[in-house]
């Protein structure tokens, strides 16, 4: 039962992802192209909605304080900076890579096995040794949580409001002033045909994501959403017998919840990629693999996970892998459309 839980979690996760188009690299790599300052509202909003349920949740002892390890700035960072680049290549982050595997996007396939085995290289295969040496670089207590002059529920409880404002705010500014007709009518239009404002599913995420929480530590887990080392886990299942637990069940449900919310929706169709993107995203894979074990998680265990517990690790990581996405954006992404403009 505790394994059908993280299923259904995913399941959830993955449908409103695909549900209100939410990528956040997307959202972060907009910012730089486009100018979308407004999009700097919506991790933050994930982040403080889910870390005042679950300081909540430690309050009432439904779920262990958060344990927080000593880190290494350098590994941290060179992890960090990697995971960003590769997400930019990748066109999303390895969360992107799986709703694209269920809406039948085949570079999602192929972005998922790279990031696997490369993701267990640097962790327990060839590349185990360097990760560790890299962990004894520069190291600091992780003890921010500890030294906040005021409670973490209470510090959470005033950006929540702020943020709520601004949301508020940024969705009464960008929402379309006309609607497009769809197919469906009703709740079949509803649930799996129109698109979900982000204003109202990253609040629903950062809720999902806090009583991650809880039903992982039902599962005997001290921990949240995560997508790295679930997957590591099932690529050990298969080629070693080794056991599955609550986040392995997780990332399938990822792929499951954009399954039938494409389906559902009439949208799923097979893609088959082009040669250029398949190379970008056997690159862009293995350094997201790579630079998720050195920054000891990707968007989804550092940026919207770690944060909401006030990890100092967490928002080290978040800085690093949005100077990743920018440095990849302002060098590759908009370079190359400067070019197709002047040509």
């Amino acid at each position: 039962m505790h394994l059908l839980s993280g299923l259904l979690f995913g399941v959830l996760f993955g449908y409103f992802l695909k549900r209100s188009r939410f990528c956040a690299t997307g959202i972060t790599r907009d910012i730089v192209m486009e100018g979308r300052t407004y999009n700097f509202i919506y991790i933050p909003a994930i982040i403080f909605t889910e870390a005042f349920l679950y300081f909540w949740l430690v309050g009432s002892e439904a779920v262990p304080a958060p344990a927080l390890a000593p880190f290494s700035l350098f590994r941290i960072a060179l992890g960090s900076l990697m995971f960003g680049i590769g997400a930019v290549l990748c066109n999303g982050c390895i969360a992107s890579s799986l709703i694209k595997c269920g809406d039948g996007r085949l570079i999602g396939w192929l972005s998922v096995a790279v990031f696997t085995v490369s993701a267990y290289t640097a962790k327990v295969g060839a590349l185990k040794s360097i990760t560790g040496q890299l962990n004894t670089i520069a190291v600091v207590p992780d003890t921010i949580v500890t030294q906040l002059p005021i409670s973490p529920i209470l510090l959470a409880a005033v950006a929540v409001f702020l943020l709520y404002i601004g949301l508020h705010r940024v969705y009464r500014h960008t929402r379309l002033r006309f609607t497009i007709p769809g197919r469906y009518t009703g709740l079949r239009h509803i649930l799996f045909e129109k698109v979900w404002p982000k204003e109202i599913t990253v609040v629903l995420i950062g809720i999902i994501m806090a009583l991650g929480f809880y039903f992982s530590n039902l599962a005997g887990r001290n921990g949240g959403f995560g997508i790295t080392t679930p997957l590591i886990s099932w690529l050990q299942f298969v080629g070693f017998g080794k056991s599955i637990g609550w986040a392995s069940t997780f990332v399938v449900g990822i792929i499951l919840g954009s399954f039938a919310t494409t389906m559902l929706g009439g949208e799923f169709a097979v893609v088959r990629p082009k040669a250029k993107p398949v190379v970008l995203t056997v690159i862009g894979s293995i350094l997201m693999g790579i630079g998720a074990v050195w920054a000891s998680g990707c968007f989804v265990g550092n940026v919207m996970v770690g944060t909401s517990q006030f990890s100092m690790k967490a928002w080290y990581s978040l800085v690093f892998i949005y100077l990743g996405v920018w440095t990849a954006t302002r060098l590759y992404l908009m370079r190359n459309r400067d070019k197709a403009q002047q040509s």
